[in-house]
């Protein structure tokens, strides 16, 4: 294939100078638009920045509402609030009162409307800022109320290591009862007064100059004393000594073991009632009816016929029973080892215990033996005139009285 033919003339080579030249004046010729360009938007944007505030930009910041009704604290929060709002949205002092007049609602409107009317609409919006402030603290904070604010003050203190709730409150105060925290020497005296005693010497000994040292100061004092346990805060947990866990672990134990022997106590309470719903006591056999034919007794409660005598025991003298079948006979013969040394000491060793005499002892002893036999034969015969006869001696007592006058 032949080569193409060039039909283009010749281009031409520039040097470095040359092109260097027209470098330059091309940009000589775009540079002046190029800067007027740039001069023209930024004066568009500040001219947009220093635009005059208006109720569209106001209301974009979101203002705190006010209604007039929280009293003299949250009056306190909204003035704060909407001086903050004035200084992002950058309005003029002639609109303030415009623009805060507009956030009001329920009593607070219904207060503004009343002032627009008394004193007329233009009258109203000209009045400057500080005017309507010094007119709704008038308005919601009243004298009355002052007053208690001020009493407040004066008993206001910082309750253990609670030194921001107290800084907050000194604060807000200070502005609600401007007269009390002036001039500035007065200040510093009224805040260092409601600190802790502790605190109140150091402080006073640094003689702080202004009153966000003394905050500053005392802040640090604060948290030193609720490190060492001198001060306390709400929610925190008092740390406790070795002998406080030493003693409430020795609590814990006995704690333990008394609820240990309850359990047992109950347990054994409970065995029992079972064992008992288990085995019923068993009742005592009924007495057989009488089936003989003598009559009822109404002396010994016993039958017999109305000739015959009534039974009498020999050991207790009661009627109705013998001594062989007597109760009472039965528990002396159990408190025989225990009468022993009693029986001892008024018989000699190998003698009766009953009769005294030598040769025989007190189960075979002839008294009784008899006593009994005559019991048996004729109840009604006093047993114990013939078992234990009485033993004593006979005083007369003119004798004496004759032998006592006779030695004097």
């Amino acid at each position: 294939m032949p080569p193409r033919r060039n039909t283009q003339p010749d281009a031409r080579t520039y040097t470095a100078e040359e092109l260097a030249a027209l470098v330059s004046q091309q940009m000589a010729a775009v540079l002046p638009g190029i800067v007027t360009q740039i001069h023209e938007l930024y004066n568009n944007n500040n001219n947009n920045n220093n635009a005059p505030c208006n109720f569209k930009n106001f209301n974009s910041a979101k203002p705190l509402k006010f209604s007039g009704s929280q009293g003299a604290t949250a009056l306190l929060q909204w003035f704060e609030s909407i001086e903050s709002t004035f200084r992002h949205v950058q309005c003029p002092n002639e609109r303030k009162v415009e623009f805060a007049s507009s956030v009001f609602e329920k009593r607070a409107l219904t207060w503004w409307n009343g002032v627009m009317r008394d004193r007329g609409a233009e009258v109203a919006l000209a009045q400057t800022w500080d005017e309507l402030r010094a007119l709704m603290m008038r308005e919601f904070c009243p004298r009355h109320e002052i007053r208690v604010l001020e009493r407040e003050f004066d008993d206001l203190k910082q309750v253990g290591g609670e030194h921001r709730a107290y800084t907050d409150r000194f604060e807000e105060l200070s502005l609600l009862c401007p007269t009390m925290v002036t001039p500035l020497d007065k200040a510093i005296e009224r805040y260092i007064d409601g600190l802790p005693d502790s605190i109140q010497d150091i402080l006073t000994g640094v003689n702080p100059t202004t009153v966000r040292q003394a905050i500053e100061l005392s802040a640090t004092l604060t948290e030193s004393q609720v490190r060492k346990g001198k001060l306390t805060r709400k929610g925190d947990k008092k740390k406790s000594t070795d002998s406080e866990k030493g003693k409430g672990e020795k609590q814990d134990e006995a704690s333990k073991k008394s609820r240990k022997r309850k359990a047992s106590q109950n347990f054994a309470v409970t065995n029992q009632t079972a064992q008992n719903a288990q085995n019923p006591p068993t009742q005592p056999p009924a007495k057989k009816a009488y089936a003989g034919t003598a009559p009822h007794c109404t002396r010994c409660n016993g039958h017999h016929v109305a000739q015959q005598a009534c039974k009498q025991c020999a050991t207790c003298g009661r009627l109705g029973h013998l001594a062989n079948t007597c109760h009472f006979g039965q528990n002396q013969a159990a408190q025989v080892p225990a009468q022993a040394q009693g029986n001892a000491a008024r018989f000699p060793p190998g003698s009766c215990f009953n009769c005294g005499e030598m040769g025989h002892f007190r189960n075979n002893c002839p008294r009784l033996v008899n006593a009994n036999a005559n019991a048996n034969v004729n109840p009604n015969v006093n047993a114990n005139a013939n078992v234990n006869p009485a033993r004593g001696r006979v005083f007369n007592i003119n004798e004496a009285i004759d032998d006592a006058a006779m030695n004097n």
